[in-house]
């Protein structure tokens, strides 16, 4: 197991706006930072560990649907977790976001303990709870609604 004393890690610039492209092609930080098909993304502002040349954690914020109020999420490596680097890349992100005015909030999977630990360890709490569920027959639970629609 790996500790937080054992990683010595470079935590590189905060990557905002146009910057975040340059993590294009990074594949397994799909909660911190999404790439389309198109090499776009919806991902605004992202924090990154590098640990011998290989990134090894990021924290990253998208807009949402409110003006100034922005998700993050957060995506460390196997072997690099429970060491305290999502806790502190999410810390750093959050600090970032709010001195340039902008607020932070953090969502987790209610499947998800350890995200939701490193929210409580950077002193968010729950505020809401939304579902997602699939209707595998082709059907869906809104046809009766979106019927007048």
């Amino acid at each position: 197991m790996i500790t937080k004393w054992m990683i010595r890690c470079k935590i590189e610039e905060f990557l905002f706006e146009k910057e975040v492209l340059s993590l294009a092609g990074l594949t397994g930080f799909e909660n911190a930072v999404a790439f389309e098909a198109d090499s776009t993304t919806p991902t605004k502002a992202a924090c990154v560990a590098e640990h011998n040349g290989k990134i090894i954690g990021a924290a990253g914020a998208a807009e949402s649907s409110v003006d100034s109020v922005w998700e993050m999420g957060v995506d460390v490596r196997e072997e690099y977790r429970n060491a305290g680097l999502g806790t502190f890349l999410v810390d750093r992100l959050a600090r970032e976001l709010l001195a340039r005015q902008i607020i932070p909030f953090y969502s987790a999977s209610v499947t998800n303990i350890g995200s939701q630990m490193v929210a409580y360890r950077c002193g968010y709490s729950p505020m809401w709870v939304d579902t997602f569920g699939t209707v595998l027959d082709g059907s869906s639970v809104y046809e009766g609604l979106m019927n007048g629609f």
